[in-house]
């Protein structure tokens, strides 16, 4: 799945010892490190959503709102111990958050997959760094990290008018559970779910 790995450790909410995800591609020879978030990611992790918010904006894309997501969301997710970083040289090029709460609109429709169920939220990768295969390899560490901690399945929704969020899920083998709509948004979500025994 990966590359050349180092572990580096950090705490997680429940004290397990976490990996963080050394690589570097051969292709380019960069230093790749995926690992939990604190507070000194902060600034750099919101700038890389806020640009990825007015890129969306750009080609039309109405998926973020200037009331979701905001500094004090990627705050909250550095508080409870479930974002992630990707960096690059040190540098934050993606995000997303970890943990396993479901959306009230999730119980709408019918999943085939078991629980506890790992959810992906707010994955996003820097404007300027797509295209890299970051993405792919976050959701390479989230189903790692739903395999490790023992989840039965991974789930998340994808803004259906975000062609490229939904070919990334679809091309990863996820099965799409049904539709849901948010507030504020004029197009459904696909809710989608892999089962980690599928991986």
């Amino acid at each position: 799945m990966f590359g050349r790995e180092a572990i580096r450790c950090c705490a997680d909410t429940f004290g397990i010892v976490e990996r963080a995800i050394e690589m570097e591609t051969q292709k380019t020879n960069e230093q790749l490190m995926i690992f939990q978030a604190d507070e000194a990611q902060l600034d750099a992790a919101w700038a890389v959503i806020d640009r990825c918010r007015a890129a969306l904006r750009q080609r039309d894309i109405l998926q973020w709102d200037d009331v979701y997501p905001t500094r004090e969301t990627v705050a909250a997710d550095i508080a409870h111990r479930r974002l992630h970083v990707l960096t690059v040289w040190g540098e934050c090029q993606a995000t997303v958050a970890l943990d396993d709460t479901q959306d009230p609109v999730y119980r709408t429709v019918q999943w085939t997959t078991a629980e506890p169920a790992l959810v992906v939220h707010r994955l996003c990768v820097d404007p300027q760094a797509q295209g890299r295969g970051y993405g792919r390899q976050l959701m390479d560490f989230a189903e790692a990290y739903a395999e490790r901690h023992r989840y039965s399945s991974v789930r998340l929704d994808a803004y259906s008018d975000n062609p490229s969020a939904v070919m990334l899920y679809r091309r990863r083998g996820y099965r799409e559970a049904g539709q849901v709509m948010f507030p504020r948004r004029s197009l459904p979500f696909h809710l989608f779910e892999l089962a980690i025994g599928s991986i």
